[in-house]
């Protein structure tokens, strides 16, 4: 230890460069840990895997393809970046996860950065270095940026660019006296929110303003920062990022794109339920709890340190609380604003998890002279007894799983392969240690600030022991079979045969079978579409035994070409399907 500490003692880049690649480290653990190990989830990921993989293969980059049609509900800056990496290592389900994983660990790395840039440079480098790195580790490991760190839908695209967005509007308004540093800042605003409307449309621009607009108001600064704010240069940049696909996408497209992309995922999103996700106006708040668990427990005494509801609190110039405050508005406008929208869905919030994480972080290792720099009082302590029992009870739930956990009839084998596998009594051992951890440090003279430590350790033992065994487990029993199924739908069918797919919308069979499909759960809807098909012909049908049953096919009807654990691939001859559907 001591000669590490002289090691480090010859060059201030050195501990910098140690705390970079020990979350690089922590990166590696929360986004690339067996990324590729599970096959495509069904629904959405199968959709974000298949478009780019047309794109590729056609060569067309501006019009979105998806089973046989244009498809607008998104823009293309993840599809973009899923195609790119195809293209590079090749079409799989780790290059397809790759840049969203990059994403998280970019955005982790940024937060890193900038509560290292924020501190004062008269601070030791080790208590700056300490609190980047903490900051940095809350957001590697939390929940939703883990889970979505690790997928290749659109949602941490979006969420990554406004929080860089976000990042450089923090950096450039704290760097009063800083001219280069200001224009990074602004800079960073305007190339970030390009990528973010590139990747989810006008609220990419929307939620950004929102959160700088209501900042600057609660400040009293608005019109003073606007003034000094090089809008000109700002929105060529903006533009020149965002504008050129929106231009050749309605050249190619007319007004089909505009009307389904603006009209329908966007205004009717929010004013109205799409594709039966609806929700109430408190919908998000136990979502916020879920998606930063354990560091959401400390959200509460982290707000209320701030003082937030005293003007006073507000109205002075840049200021080490502003960060905080800002991670306040922040949190607020994104939940908010998403909460207000018709359609609901958990991954719309992401983008308020970095602020989440930022509050948090700077509870445990405040910048000086803040308010969050008075000591840890009995809120903290309370949160850190609350934060114990909830582990000890996920221990015992996790203890308990195989005796809870119900035989599913579409994957038979799924309950006994978990049972055996010893991941549940592994889990509950880790939760266990930490809930005793904690117990510890709340015992311990001012351990308050270290009640971090036990949650972070946990969390990383479950990405490092639970996940290698769990994500190969989950593939086998539950997404291997349809991975499987769809490839001999792919190989088995005839010339122009329709694959049908019954019940649940498993997308990923678009991608694995290589073949249109119709997503169908009762025969009578299948009368217009078919009624063109000759006599004498026949189509594909895809299903668990219950899906299939429900649609009206007993276990003996049609052609089995395929079974696996309690899904079957049938050809059905056409006249038996229109019989289907016309019975009552």
């Amino acid at each position: 230890m001591k000669r590490l500490k002289a090691w480090l003692g010859v060059d201030q880049r050195r501990p910098v460069l140690l705390a970079v690649f020990a979350l690089l480290g922590l990166c590696v653990l929360a986004f690339f840990n067996h990324l590729g190990s599970l096959g495509l989830m069904d629904k959405t990921e199968g959709l974000f895997v298949e478009v780019p993989r047309q794109m590729l293969e056609s060569g067309d980059w501006v019009t979105p393809r998806w089973n046989g049609d244009t498809f607008f509900d998104y823009p293309v800056w993840g599809y973009w970046m899923v195609g790119l990496s195809f293209r590079l290592f090749g079409i799989s389900e780790w290059a397809a996860r790759l840049p969203g994983a990059l994403a998280a660990t970019a955005t982790v790395l940024a937060a890193f950065g900038l509560v290292l840039q924020l501190a004062p440079p008269t601070e030791a480098l080790q208590h700056r270095l300490g609190r980047a790195t903490l900051a940095g580790s809350v957001l590697a490991l939390s929940p939703a940026w883990v889970g979505w760190g690790r997928s290749s839908v659109t949602d941490m695209f979006l969420a990554s660019a406004i929080t860089l967005a976000l990042f450089g509007f923090v950096l450039a308004y704290q760097a009063v006296d800083q001219p280069g540093l200001r224009r990074w800042g602004h800079g960073g605003m305007a190339l970030f929110a390009g990528i973010a409307v590139l990747a989810k449309g006008p609220v990419g621009l929307l939620l950004p303003g929102l959160v700088i607009g209501g900042f600057l108001l609660l400040k009293g600064q608005l019109w003073s920062e606007l003034r000094r704010t090089p809008l000109l240069p700002m929105a060529a940049l903006f533009l020149g990022v965002a504008a050129p696909w929106y231009a050749l996408a309605t050249q190619a497209n007319g007004m089909e794109f505009l009307g389904r992309f603006l009209g329908f995922s966007n205004l009717e999103r929010f004013t109205s339920v799409l594709y039966s996700h609806p929700g109430p106006p408190w919908f998000y708040l136990p979502w916020v709890l879920i998606l930063l668990l354990p560091w959401s427990l400390f959200l509460p005494v982290a707000v209320a340190r701030l003082g937030f509801w005293r003007l006073d609190r507000w109205r002075q110039p840049p200021a080490p609380d502003d960060l905080s405050l800002f991670a306040l508005v922040w949190l607020v406008v994104v939940v908010g604003f998403f909460s207000a929208a018709a359609t609901k869905l958990p991954g719309y919030i992401l983008p308020a998890v970095p602020a989440g994480a930022l509050l948090v972080a700077l509870v445990f290792q405040p910048l000086p002279s803040s308010a969050e720099a008075k000591p840890l009082g009995l809120g903290v302590r309370v949160t850190g007894w609350l934060n114990a029992g909830l582990l000890g009870l996920m221990a015992l739930a996790s203890a308990l799983l195989p005796r809870l956990l119900d035989a599913d009839p579409a994957y038979p084998g799924f309950a006994d392969a978990v049972s055996r596998s010893g991941l549940p009594s592994l889990l509950a051992a880790i939760l266990l240690l930490a809930a005793i951890g904690l117990v510890v440090v709340l015992l311990q003279p001012g351990g308050l600030r270290r009640l971090w430590l036990p949650n972070l350790v946990a969390f990383a033992a479950v990405l490092a022991l639970v996940v290698p065994a769990l994500a190969p487990l989950l593939d086998r029993e539950r997404l291997l079979p349809i991975r499987e199924l769809a490839r001999t739908a792919g190989v088995q069918a005839l010339p122009d045969e329709p694959l049908l797919v019954v019940g649940y919308r498993r997308y990923s069979v678009v991608h694995y079978s290589g073949r249109p499909v119709l997503f169908v759960d009762n025969p009578r809807k299948l009368r217009k579409r078919l009624a063109a098909r000759p006599a004498g012909s026949t189509v594909l049908l895809f299903g668990s035994d219950r899906e299939l049953l429900e649609f009206g096919l007993g276990p003996g009807d049609g052609l089995l070409l395929a079974r696996r654990d309690a899904h079957r691939l049938v050809r059905l001859p056409i006249e038996q399907l229109r019989r289907l559907g016309q019975r009552p």
